[in-house]
């Protein structure tokens, strides 16, 4: 009979995305002795399209059902997500507070940016297929186009989440990271979720940006702005990836330069800079921000957190 690991967890990734987007963060869990698994939500890992008659319900079944063979086989069991994936696994851990260990959250889409308009997306993927596409994108990690029942799919991991905070705070501990220019999250909303309903006096939160005066000691602030490395912001997701990885890093051949600038990058007249989505600044051209100059800061940030389980 096989002998159970001492602790594992359940890494789920975010709309659009693959767990290609935990390989760096996985190597690290591995070497700490967690037995790390992760799944392919339903619609991703084949084209744009897949996504467009997948329910809510199919997402939900899926980690529910892995979450449950994970905890057979380890002690001590952790959830982690990235963005839409972080509501997912938050959303089983509040209504499962004693079957979970801690959570590990990266980007968490707790709060959007697009709150007046996420409602209708259910209504208006009726009238209308794509909010955008990209049919020629290079990305290997991520889709590059977004269907309405995409986004409503994102909604519906919105609303479960909420449910969760309104009715309960989570006593475990948590380790979150957001950055302040996020274009994908409103991040002050973050810190209020994680200071009322994130308890634990070991949980941290790893704030990318300028000190904003949180009164929440648990808070960590790392600087986005570093222009020796030409960053002039944290984009939302970044923070998973190391300065070396194989495909987001910095001298990787691939760049996100499609990132809501008015024109095309130049490399003879623009000076290359990165950042999150749609910072614009003349002289510069800034690509997407997709590797994270702490990543090794902010492991040992998360190992803490981890540790104080102990």
């Amino acid at each position: 009979m096989n002998q159970k690991a001492s602790k594992g967890i359940l890494l789920v990734h975010g709309l659009g995305d693959s767990p290609g987007y935990f390989q760096d963060l996985a190597q690290e869990l591995v070497s700490q002795g967690f037995l790390v698994r992760t799944v392919l939500l339903t619609g991703h890992g084949s084209k744009p399209a897949d996504l467009i008659n997948v329910e809510f319900e199919q997402w939900e079944n899926l980690v529910n059902h892995h979450i449950k063979l994970l905890e057979k086989e380890v002690d001590e069991l952790w959830l982690g997500g990235f963005s839409t994936g972080a509501n997912l696994v938050t959303s089983y851990a509040f209504e499962n507070e004693e079957e979970i260990s801690g959570l590990l959250l990266f980007s968490p889409g707790f709060a959007s940016d697009e709150r007046t308009l996420l409602p209708f997306s259910g209504i208006g993927s009726f009238f209308k297929t794509w909010l955008f596409q990209n049919d020629n994108s290079q990305n290997i990690l991520r889709y590059e186009s977004l269907s309405m029942n995409a986004s409503n799919l994102y909604y519906q991991t919105l609303k479960r989440v909420e449910e969760g905070f309104e009715k309960k705070s989570f006593s475990k501990p948590v380790f979150i990271t957001i950055s302040e220019d996020d274009s994908v999250i409103t991040s002050k909303d973050i810190v209020s979720i994680f200071t009322k309903n994130f308890k634990n006096p070991k949980s941290q939160l790893v704030w990318f940006g300028k000190e904003n005066g949180f009164k929440d000691s648990r808070i960590t602030y790392l600087p986005s702005y570093i222009p020796n490395q030409k960053i002039a912001n944290f984009s939302h997701l970044s923070v998973l990836f190391k300065k070396d990885n194989f495909f987001y890093g910095k001298n990787s051949e691939y760049k996100m330069f499609r990132n809501g600038q008015d024109k095309i990058y130049n490399s003879q007249n623009d000076e290359l800079w990165y950042s999150a989505w749609g910072l614009q600044e003349e002289g510069k051209y800034f690509a997407r921000l997709t590797w994270n100059p702490y990543f090794k800061k902010n492991i040992k940030n998360m190992t803490e957190v981890i540790n104080s389980n102990k």
